[in-house]
């Protein structure tokens, strides 16, 4: 599927790509407009007294950082969401999501979290003084103090990913080693997301260098309870053991592996119980998995959603009338059914470039706004001067055709392309399919060199303020700052999403987004597809490991049944 993520401060996330009060409960919010059609958490919980001690846990990733560019999740390269994956059991933080899609305060990282004024709109965290970092020295405020800084935007020689709520803080205060406090000089509705993120060390994030090329073959020192052991950069297999620092409860497993396996191959390495999970993203990988016995099939609803992203920068998507014409052309309802159903989910569309089905504020807008119409679409090409003529549109003597490219190993992402194809095929647009190394394929879409391209993004806990990257502002190819990369924005975006950042009221936030919706489908930077249903087949003895909507793994459970 390759979906693409932000990893400090839940951000969109591609995926081939972006959710307190005292007491860290979350804001209160309308109800939503679509239930959710499956439940948040996809497993049962297991006793840790019924875990056995020690014991490998096998999984696969489609790349690594090291593939990618950069272990640090904080930059454009770094934050994919298999990097992610493998950082997971290594990282923690003050906050952390709850299976309804709350936030609470994880004990192991902060004692206290707390909003203590709205004017200004302070926050105050209290560190646990027990935390530390893998070679035993204390986490301290100072270390949150330069993830802060590093991510703020204002020194341009960081390579930041987002800036999104960093750049909005206007004071930080070192109270004492274990305690911040941080204000912003104007309301900021989602704080909270400055504190779902993993701190990085003072060392690190005080230096462009060793923040941007410091870790491109390893990753960043881990603050959770497993550490990275051995790289093997050449097998593109990872191994995790026990943080011999780790302060919190023990970790029932001896070690993880991630290996890098394209994605039709997994399927068959689970039945060679070479893995022992699969995250299944498409058939082919479905039906293999269940082949092997003794398994669980477990599913819960997603947070990721595919589409296809136009580079605007470049003729003939430049034309907003051509995006918009492909925007009706393709058929979305076709897409998820071939994606869900084989699977065995229902059909359902992604028709928000903010919110997941189920969220609060979620409705139509993409389908209100571009229903499947050929019909239209062919309209739209004869509004922006192209002619038809023996099977081929023209405008100035040149004939409309364009280019998609997949990462290779990708089944689910060539079979969306070849869709698309389909679609434009029938109203006489020819698509040409490239396949990208996997590897290099976010380094291409980053630097614009696509015309088309089709992965996921996947949402967040705070939805609203964490897409803004993706539309908003514009960023040039090449440009690592950012992740709009359509390259374009429209400038009635930026007063809105300021609004957005700045309006603590649920209920009018909501408001302010349906605006936004309607602002981006009137530019068509990138269509939505459908939303991706989180489907885990495992080991049957495999336990508190699965799919969850919002839930971390808590990794200090995972482990194998007695």
């Amino acid at each position: 599927m390759n979906r693409k993520t932000t990893a400090i401060a839940t951000v969109a996330v591609l995926a081939a790509g972006a959710l307190v009060l005292a007491g860290c409960a979350p804001l209160a919010k309308p109800k939503a407009e679509t239930a959710p059609q499956l439940p948040t958490v996809g497993w049962k919980a297991t006793p840790v007294a019924a875990i056995q001690d020690g014991g490998t846990l096998n999984l696969a990733v489609l790349q690594s950082g090291t593939d990618g560019g950069n272990w640090n999740p904080n930059t454009a390269e770094g934050n994919e969401t298999d990097v992610i994956a493998i950082l997971a059991p290594m990282t923690g933080a003050p906050l952390k999501p709850t299976s309804t899609g709350g936030v609470a305060t994880d004990l192991n990282y902060a004692t206290s979290v707390k909003l203590t004024s709205k004017s200004p709109e302070t926050a105050d965290v209290k560190l646990n003084p027990k935390a530390v970092w893998e070679d035993g020295t204390p986490i301290t405020a100072s270390d949150y103090e330069a993830t802060f800084a590093a991510l703020s935007g204002k020194n341009s020689a960081f390579d930041d990913v987002s800036t999104q709520g960093f750049d909005q803080v206007s004071s930080f205060t070192v109270v004492s080693p274990t305690e911040f406090t941080f204000s912003f000089s104007k309301p900021y509705a989602d704080w909270q997301n400055l504190l779902v993120g993993a701190p990085v060390q003072k060392q690190i994030a005080t230096s462009p260098d060793l923040w941007n090329k410091g870790f491109v073959k390893k990753p960043l020192p881990s603050v959770g309870p497993y550490l990275m052991s051995k790289i093997d950069n050449s097998a593109d297999t990872f191994t995790e053991t026990p943080n011999p620092k780790w302060w919190g409860a023990k970790p029932k497993l001896a070690k993880i592996t991630f290996t890098v396996i394209d994605q039709t191959a997994q399927g068959q390495a689970f039945v060679n119980n070479e893995i022992n999970a699969v995250d299944v993203t498409d058939v082919d990988t479905y039906e293999a998995a269940k082949k092997k016995s003794d398994i669980l099939i477990e599913s819960s609803g997603g947070l990721s959603w595919s589409q296809v992203t136009f580079n605007a920068t470049t003729a003939p998507l430049n034309d907003v009338k051509v995006r918009k014409a492909l925007a009706y052309a393709i058929n979305r309802d076709l897409i998820s059914k071939a994606a869900n159903g084989p699977l065995g989910v229902a059909t359902t569309l992604q028709d928000n470039w903010i919110f997941m089905p189920g969220q609060a504020g979620y409705t139509d807008a993409a389908a209100t706004a571009y229903p499947f119409s050929p019909t239209k679409a062919k309209a739209m090409l004869k509004s922006a001067g192209y002619k038809l003529s023996k099977g081929a549109w023209t405008k100035g003597g040149t004939q409309l055709k364009l280019s998609i490219i997949y990462p290779q190993g990708t089944a689910s992402n060539e079979l969306r392309a070849q869709q698309i194809q389909s679609s434009l095929k029938a109203i006489d647009i020819p698509v040409a399919i490239q396949q990208v190394p996997s590897a290099n394929y976010f380094n291409d879409i980053i630097a614009g060199k696509f015309e088309m391209t089709t992965f996921g993004w996947q949402g967040t806990l705070f939805p609203i303020s964490t897409s803004r990257p993706l539309f908003s502002p514009a960023q040039k190819p090449g440009d690592e700052a950012g992740q709009n990369y359509a390259f374009i924005t429209n400038p009635k975006l930026k007063a809105l999403f300021d609004k957005s950042d700045q309006d603590l009221n649920p209920t009018t936030r909501l408001a302010t987004a349906k605006q936004i919706n309607k602002v981006i489908a009137s530019y068509m930077p990138m269509l939505p597809f459908a939303p991706y249903p989180n489907i885990y087949i495992i080991d049957k003895k495999l336990a508190n490991y699965g799919p969850a909507t919002f839930l971390f793994t808590d990794w200090t459970t995972v482990g194998f049944k007695k």
